[in-house]
């Protein structure tokens, strides 16, 4: 019975801000500041970069409390891991829950279907103490669903994603790159759009990553993951919030040691200095911000696409509402997403190009259509708009 009541509980909380800080959309940095670089200049350089929340884990409870008294007097905060989460779970809870600068536990990253359930044990009995933060598990993308097999246990992706979402966790969180030297992955839009009807079937937001450190692809010699442009960095984000995401998540934001995968050029280099990425990351957060509070807390109610119509998707073909025609012209294409936030509908069409512009021609049924630049401030709606490359164009369509 206590089991039951704990589960009722947090099923009833999932959805609530764990702080008013929490009316903005969380930018997060996957491999944030790390443990032996918590002094408050590294989390300075970090919120000007952009970000909110930082992940990392640390090496003791006393480390991890120290990273979010310095994230908290830089205006971020801390999604962290540390061994007394498992060990002392009482103490670690009783501890975090009193940091205003704690934004919640870091469980585990891209885990198989048994370290879900695992993972779901250690959070029970951190949630007997503390309710009132996130709990975090990160999921494998669907890169191919033979490989999703021998990687997770699950018999398919939505299987997989179905066992998350069955935690007690907040959000279901995925990690998918789609930008390579060999061209976009093919099957990006189809995780998406699992993603997106697993997430609306369980009633939890899902959030979303994008690509910040440039390294080598797995089992693909001659094709790696590029340095990121501001229009490849775009793509991702807004294709993302397009289909619902309710977090960005960067990978990464200091750079890991390069290892198997050859990592280098991440927005700070693993001693901590700025490479000419952070420029790039910090660009597009300063776009990201006024446009994400458009899209958090929305209620994304289609999305289809023109133009090219990837696996797993669907064309566009009942017009928007108030919207007499839409065509467009592009190499790819574009994502086209009809959302609901605060009694208004507005429309998201993406560039599905991150290296050309796009032309987005358009013709309304009345005056109520009117365009939104990125600054979310309201124009005059007209015949025809060129999109930049991996970019985006916004509509108040009533």
């Amino acid at each position: 019975m206590k089991r039951f009541l704990l589960l009722t509980l947090l099923a009833a909380c999932r959805l609530l801000p764990t702080s008013a800080a929490d009316a903005e959309m969380p930018i997060i940095a996957f491999n944030g500041v790390p443990s032996w670089q918590t002094a408050d200049a590294h989390f300075l350089t970090f919120s000007e970069c952009g970000f909110n929340v930082s992940l990392a884990p640390y090496p003791s409870l006393d480390q991890l409390v120290k990273a979010c008294r310095s994230a908290e007097r830089n205006g971020v905060r801390v999604l962290g891991r540390c061994p007394e989460m498992v060990s002392n779970p009482t103490l670690a809870a009783q501890t975090l829950k009193q940091e205003r600068g704690f934004y919640g536990y870091y469980m585990q990253d891209e885990p198989s279907v048994a370290e879900i359930h695992e993972r779901q044990k250690e959070i029970e009995r951190l949630a007997t103490t503390d309710m009132t933060h996130v709990f975090y598990i990160n999921l494998f993308p669907c890169y191919r669903e033979d490989w999703i097999q021998s990687a997770t246990k699950a018999k398919t992706y939505p299987e997989y994603l179905r066992a998350a979402l069955a935690t007690s966790c907040q959000q279901l969180s995925f990690d998918f790159y789609p930008v390579t030297t060999g061209g976009l992955r093919p099957t990006w839009y189809h995780n998406l759009e699992m993603v997106r009807s697993e997430s609306l079937a369980a009633g939890k937001p899902f959030w979303a990553f994008v690509l910040s450190v440039p390294h080598d692809v797995p089992f693909t010699p001659a094709t790696y993951y590029p340095t990121p442009t501001l229009p490849a960095l775009r793509l991702q984000v807004y294709a993302n919030l397009a289909y619902g995401a309710q977090a960005i998540q960067y990978f990464t934001y200091w750079t890991p040691a390069p290892g198997r995968f050859n990592y280098h050029d991440a927005p700070v280099d693993m001693n901590g200095r700025k490479t000419a990425t952070y420029a790039t990351v910090q660009q597009m957060n300063r776009e990201l911000r006024p446009v994400a509070r458009l899209f958090y807390g929305s209620r994304v109610l289609t999305v289809g696409h023109l133009g090219d119509i990837p696996q797993g998707t669907t064309r566009q073909t009942e017009m928007p509402l108030n919207i007499r025609s839409l065509r467009i012209s592009g190499r790819r294409g574009a994502v086209v997403s009809q959302l609901e936030k605060d009694g208004h509908r507005y429309l998201a069409v993406v560039n599905k190009d991150h290296e050309r512009r796009m032309t987005v021609r358009i013709r309304t049924q009345n005056d109520t259509p009117r365009h939104l630049t990125k600054t979310l401030q309201e124009e005059p709606t007209k015949q025809s708009y060129t999109v930049a490359a991996g970019d985006i164009l916004l509509f108040r369509l009533k």
